[in-house]
């Protein structure tokens, strides 16, 4: 199991009130799980995003960056 670290943090009142409903609605367990889903998905989208930039920035082709994606996760 991977070590958690406990964080307190101030919400506005509207996404704590959506945390609180998916948790309700059973999409997740309790708010922890919420939120550590929530974070995940904007950390990718914002690699996603990081990544397109290189690609068009530096000119390299998806191909070219897949191949070296395939390289780092070997």
């Amino acid at each position: 199991m991977a070590k958690t670290l406990t964080l307190q943090a101030k919400l506005p009142k509207e996404l704590y009130s959506e945390i609180k409903e998916r948790v309700r609605l059973g999409l997740y367990s309790n708010e922890s799980e919420a939120i550590n889903a929530a974070l995940k998905k904007a950390f990718a989208e914002e690699a996603r995003e990081f990544l397109k930039g290189l690609i068009k920035n530096m000119k390299i082709s998806k191909k070219e960056m897949l191949e070296e994606w395939k390289k780092v996760r070997q």
